[in-house]
């Protein structure tokens, strides 16, 4: 499993919204800023997260984003995958396929890590 920046950014950005559990929205200025991350790349993860239905978008002048009804429950893995998609951190240069001793070691660790990620949900984050 891969997790790159862009999960960083979302892990990052629902821990903020699950602190401050405001009735309004938040709007993605106010999240870039807190995060101190540019708000274009963080405007195209929160529209990620929002088709997932990890979280719900709301336009007009309050408009922003907020948390979805039962949002407890919502794995990390699956914020990861929603982000990065299923890849493997694992190449093997070699392609000797389910044989290679190497190759098992690693994908065992993976697997590992995506059941451990499974378990832990947002409600973690608290």
């Amino acid at each position: 499993m891969k997790i790159t920046k862009g999960s960083d950014y979302a892990l990052h950005a629902l821990a903020y919204l699950i602190a401050t559990q405001s009735s309004q929205a938040v709007n993605v200025q106010t999240l870039a800023e807190k995060l101190n991350v540019s708000v274009t790349y963080l405007s195209k993860i929160l529209t990620q997260l929002t088709k997932a239905n990890v979280i719900k978008s709301s336009s007009g002048a309050r408009g922003g984003y907020s948390l979805v009804q039962q949002w407890e429950d919502i794995s990390i893995y699956s914020i990861i995958t929603a982000i990065d998609g299923h890849q493997s951190a694992f190449e093997d240069s070699f392609n000797h396929g389910p044989e290679c001793k190497i190759q098992k070691i690693i994908v065992s660790a993976e697997d590992e890590m995506t059941k451990a990620l499974q378990e832990k949900t947002l409600k973690d984050l608290i």
